[in-house]
């Protein structure tokens, strides 16, 4: 850390999304990451445990505000649409908590955020915050202050955001320009976040990367030999892929480390972990179907017509993958009929018999086990009376858990929550009723299920490898990493029981501001130095009021719709 000890910033965070210390740790011990080294040794470090599921919109939202989401309102990419069945995505104007750097803008202190997932629209803060993967593409206004974002384009070109869509990653050369792009994203954002620290330095700053996410979703199977499908062939060339990203990114570090003052404290954290997919996939929507809760229509065109649905599915398929942005939109446009039709096919929600559906899954995003409870007066052809509900939630919880893995004859799902188990708050009822644990090691992970498969099992173990480039090979975990450093924290020793929302209560607390009540997280005093926690106790305050972004629901265009969903697509979070 070269910078004078009055420079800017006073906290400097690091958010490496997804990233693990499966990972970290050993990679570190053997020399392989020299800076994240340097923290283990001199900092606090441990794990960090994100709101369940841990997916990146709630985990990110829950540590931008310090709240459960049944606060902040955030439970996933997307959220059911307003009296219908089907969902939309949502974005950061969708979140109903004040975020730390509103707090921290309004008590006078200056935040420069760059990057961070959930931050778009950007918020109008003192400082700077150019937002993430929630931004519809390049072309949007994903900067503030505006002037910034030409001043930035000047300095390292035209700003990219995550990855294009390169088309399935089904071939080695896929795989390699997928690669190559990473690579070029994340030293453009380094040098970007150089540039920041010397130009624009604020009190608080965060620049977080994405890579080690993307790596995980995609390179897995290549460096884990105890990969379900384990691909020996293609760990020859694709084997140090993800060590790769982490060597880069702890390169990223050490230069960020460099630009900072010893007084400066440094936050490294991600918003989830990482670990390989399992072999076992479960068919929810054909569960609830066996067990009497889900009916198919079995009269009208689409009974009639049910031969025709796989040939739909599939063109739709193609559709989605294939047509650029402004081709959807424009397709949408002149045949709306046409494309709700073609996404309900898809999904098989158009097959559904809502008047005789008590639950059901909605089955178009990765990691989608959660089920949704037909409720009279919630949804728009709910049937199931509030008197029976507790019972129904009873009843679908002891099937699932009678479920077994096929290999060995044991119990497959561990945990099945209840919302009111993992929310609390004014918007828990915007949850889905039952989410099911999915993110422990060798689970499950689940696929769409359709009528004309109703007889095949529920459970199935897959023998063959991917069959296509957007499947994952590597998930989310429960735990991400928390590594501190700076006179405020102790030096050396475990972090233990932290959580990704104690994180804005204890920022504010090193920063000498009072933390609001509202806030569902603690002060991490056992990870701060005995000195500084001696002089400064724990102040409170009452509630600091809602968002400072503008009215509306900031609900995505048509078109912007569109450019998410090929983003999302991209990653891999729609199949």
């Amino acid at each position: 850390m070269s910078a004078s000890p009055s420079s800017k910033p006073r906290v400097l965070i690091i958010g490496l999304d997804g990233a693990t210390l499966d990972l970290v740790v050993p990679w570190a011990s053997d020399g392989k990451l020299p800076h994240m080294a340097r923290l283990l040794k001199e900092g606090t470090w441990g794990p960090l445990q994100s709101p369940i599921p841990p997916i990146t919109p709630p985990s990110w939202s829950s540590f931008m505000t310090g709240m459960n989401p049944g606060k902040h309102g955030v439970f996933h990419f997307i959220e059911p649409q307003p009296g219908s069945y089907g969902m939309r995505y949502i974005n950061a104007a969708h979140r109903k908590a004040r975020t730390i750097w509103s707090i921290l803008s309004d008590a006078g202190l200056t935040v420069g955020v760059m990057n961070l997932p959930f931050t778009y629209p950007p918020e109008a803060v003192n400082g700077f915050m150019i937002s993430g993967m929630d931004t519809p593409d390049e072309t949007s206004d994903f900067v503030h202050p505006r002037a910034l974002r030409a001043e930035l384009e000047r300095t390292v070109g035209k700003i990219n955001l995550d990855i294009r869509y390169l088309g399935f990653m089904s071939t080695d050369e896929r795989r390699a320009a997928v690669l190559k792009e990473l690579a070029q994203i994340d030293e453009q954002r380094t040098r970007m976040a150089l540039y920041l620290l010397e130009k624009h330095p604020a009190d608080v700053m965060m620049f977080a990367y994405t890579s080690s996410d993307t790596a995980h979703h995609y390179f897995w199977q290549f460096m884990d030999p105890q990969h379900p499908f384990y691909d020996p062939v293609g760990a020859k060339k694709f084997g140090g892929a993800v060590l790769e990203i982490y060597q880069r990114l702890d390169r990223a570090v050490g230069l960020l480390l460099e630009r900072v003052s010893e007084e400066t404290s440094v936050i490294l954290v991600s918003d989830h972990g990482g670990g390989p997919v399992s072999d076992k996939v479960l068919y929810l929507n054909r569960f609830l179907a066996n067990i009497g809760l889900l009916a198919y229509k079995t009269k009208g065109p689409l009974g009639n017509w049910a031969w025709l649905q796989r040939p739909v599915r599939y063109l739709y398929g193609w559709l989605r993958s294939s047509l650029s942005s402004k081709q959807k939109s424009r397709l949408a446009r002149l045949f709306p009929i046409l494309r709700r039709r073609l996404e309900a096919s898809y999904t098989a929600f158009s097959q559904i018999d809502w008047s005789r559906t008590q639950a059901f899954c909605n089955e178009v995003l990765m990691s989608p086990p959660n089920i949704w409870i037909n409720l009279k007066g919630d949804k728009p052809q709910g049937i199931v009376e509030s008197g029976q509900y507790d019972s129904l939630v009873g009843r679908i919880i002891a099937h699932l858990y009678e479920l077994k893995d096929p290999r060995t004859g044991r119990q497959l799902i561990r945990k099945v929550y209840r919302r009111d188990e993992i929310y609390q708050g004014p918007y828990v009822n915007s949850a889905p009723d039952l989410t099911l644990c999915w993110w422990e090691r060798d689970s499950f992970v689940t696929k769409p299920s359709f009528p004309e498969d109703r007889g095949k099992p529920v459970v199935q173990i897959r023998s063959e490898g991917f069959q296509d480039g957007s499947e994952w090979s590597g998930t989310h975990t429960l735990d991400g990493i928390l590594l501190l450093k700076g006179k405020v924290f102790r030096s050396g020793g475990a972090a233990k029981d932290s959580r990704i929302i104690d994180l804005a209560p204890t920022l504010l607390h090193i920063l000498g501001l009072p933390v609001p009540e509202e806030m569902d997280g603690r002060v991490l005093t056992e990870l701060l130095d005995e000195t500084f926690r001696a002089g400064h106790p724990i102040q409170y305050q009452k509630s600091t009021g809602g968002d400072s972004r503008p009215a509306g629901d900031g609900s995505y265009s048509e078109e912007d719709a569109e450019k998410i969903e090929k983003r999302l697509q991209g990653l891999g979070y729609i199949d």
